[in-house]
C-alpha cells in the first residue's frame, strides 16, 4: 500500500510538472486542488527541482533574456511560457504552501525575485473606513511599437512599458504601476492592432495591486508582430 501511494504521488508530481512546463495554468490548478498534488514535490527525472523552481527558471527565460531574444536560434527551442500564465502558476503554488527557500534564491536574478515577490505578495483591498479614490477619466496610450514606451498616465497610477525586458523578439513587457499608497483595483484592455475582431484581439481584464506595487500586464509586441497597447479604463 506505502508503495502504491508513493508511485501515485510521483506520478501526480509529474504530471504537474510537465502542466507547468506546458504553461497549463488550469491543469496546475487541477493537479493541486482536485488531486491535492504536493505543491513542493519534484518529478521523478530531476529529483532537485520543486514546481516553483521550475515556475523561476521558466520566468528567467523572458526575464533574463538579452534584447533581441539572441539566447537560442529560431525552431532549436520550445516558445517560453508567458509571464503571465507563470504568475497564476505561482500565486497557485504559494496558496498550497509551496515557498522559496533562501538557498533557492540564490539561483536567479535581481528581476526574476522582484517578478516572484511581486506575484507573491499579498492582494489587499482598500479598507471600508477609507474610500478609495473615484476613478478618474484616463487618457488614451499611443500605440505600442518596438523600443516606444506605452505610457497612460492616470494621477498616481500609471501603464508603462520596461525597455530593460524584451519579449516576443522586437517587444518589451508593460506593467500596471500603482504609485498611491492605497491598494487599487484597475480595469485594463488589451488591443492587438490590425488582428481580426473575432480573433479575440481586444479583452478587458482587472487587477488588484497593492500600494506602490506593480502586475505584468504582458508585452508590447504579440507573437505575430503586430503592436499591442494597453487602455487604463479605470481605477478605484
Amino acid at each position: 500500500m506505502n508503495v502504491r501511494a508513493q508511485a501515485d504521488s510521483r506520478a501526480e508530481a509529474n504530471q504537474l510538472h510537465a502542466a507547468i512546463v506546458n504553461g497549463d495554468v488550469e491543469s496546475v490548478r487541477y493537479w493541486l486542488t482536485v488531486r491535492h498534488a504536493d505543491a513542493s514535490a519534484a518529478n521523478a527525472a530531476e529529483p532537485d527541482i520543486t514546481p516553483l523552481q521550475r515556475c523561476l527558471g521558466l520566468a528567467a527565460r523572458v526575464l533574463d533574456a538579452p534584447p533581441g531574444g539572441e539566447s537560442a536560434s529560431p525552431g532549436t527551442a520550445a516558445p517560453p511560457v508567458g509571464l503571465r500564465a507563470l504568475q497564476e502558476m505561482v500565486t497557485l503554488l504559494h496558496e498550497h504552501g509551496a515557498r522559496l527557500t533562501d538557498t533557492d534564491r540564490t539561483h536567479f536574478s535581481g528581476p526574476v525575485l522582484r517578478w516572484y515577490d511581486d506575484a507573491v505578495s499579498p492582494r489587499r483591498q482598500p479598507s471600508e473606513s477609507t474610500p478609495a479614490a473615484p476613478a478618474p477619466a484616463p487618457s488614451q496610450p499611443p500605440s505600442a511599437s518596438s523600443g516606444t514606451p506605452v505610457v497612460a498616465f492616470s494621477r498616481t497610477v500609471v501603464i508603462t512599458t520596461d525597455p530593460r525586458q524584451s519579449c516576443n523578439g522586437t517587444g518589451h513587457v508593460v506593467y500596471l504601476m500603482n504609485h498611491t499608497l492605497l491598494s487599487i483595483t484597475a480595469k485594463v484592455t488589451t488591443h492587438e492592432d490590425g488582428a481580426e475582431a473575432a480573433s479575440g484581439s481586444q479583452k478587458t481584464g482587472t487587477y488588484s495591486v497593492d500600494p506602490e506595487g506593480s502586475w505584468w500586464l504582458g508585452c508590447d509586441t504579440s507573437t505575430s508582430g503586430r503592436p499591442v497597447r494597453y487602455v487604463l479604463d479605470s481605477w478605484r
